[in-house]
């Protein structure tokens, strides 16, 4: 669980259509728009919408997800196809020295020596231990996290009071940003920067046979 009162030094800010296809537009590395697919994701299109029951997440116009408590940051957070990254501002006084931090499978633990963890929950998904690690640098610190399934979206970073899952409109941009991503990695010959979708975006992990590594 997470111990609040820690983090009380911690600087903080102040459309529905219906379609069965998925759509994507290529740009080749020699800028001539290509149509190059028309793929089937046998969904309906259905833009998510959030209840009343729901909040939207909030993020940082670098695109990272933020979690609160009470109004105040307490870690932000982003993913790609083969880490999640958690960051972590402590107060001032804090050095690298001073921090603990354990990641085990699915556990992170951080804290300050001599104290109890401010953070001690179970993460969103598991992730391989040896290739993940941690740097502390100019105020930051970063917890790098090498998820154990390749392309796998996390619904978020932390489970239990340290965390809250994103919503239903942040999970689909995650999904875009995932499997883009893969196309990327798998066709490094051609730029998917401009390619969208019409429709619920197909799991980057599992559409057309699956990551084959991971």
């Amino acid at each position: 669980m997470v111990d609040y009162s820690r983090f009380n030094n911690i600087d903080t800010d102040s459309e529905d259509e219906d379609s069965n296809n998925n759509k994507i537009t290529i740009k080749s590395n020699n800028n001539d728009n290509t149509n190059v697919n028309q793929i089937n994701s046998n969904t309906q299109l259905n833009n998510p919408l959030i209840t009343s029951k729901e909040q939207m997440t909030k993020r940082t116009k670098e695109g990272r997800i933020r979690y609160e408590f009470n109004g105040q940051l307490v870690y932000e957070w982003e993913q790609s196809l083969d880490e999640v990254n958690i960051y972590i501002y402590p107060p001032p006084e804090i050095n690298k020295s001073m921090l603990v931090i354990s990641i085990l499978p699915n556990h992170l633990s951080v804290g300050i020596r001599g104290a109890p963890p401010f953070i001690d929950e179970d993460l969103g998904g598991y992730v391989s231990t040896y290739e993940s690690t941690w740097t502390f640098s100019d105020g930051e610190l970063q917890i790098i996290l090498s998820k154990m399934r390749k392309a796998e979206a996390w619904d978020c970073a932390l489970i239990g009071k340290a965390g809250s899952k994103i919503d239903p409109y942040t999970k689909e941009e995650v999904k875009k940003k995932l499997l883009l991503e893969r196309f990327q990695e798998e066709h490094p010959g051609f730029d998917f920067s401009g390619a969208d979708f019409n429709g619920m975006v197909p799991d980057a992990r599992e559409f057309m046979g699956g990551i084959k590594y991971g």
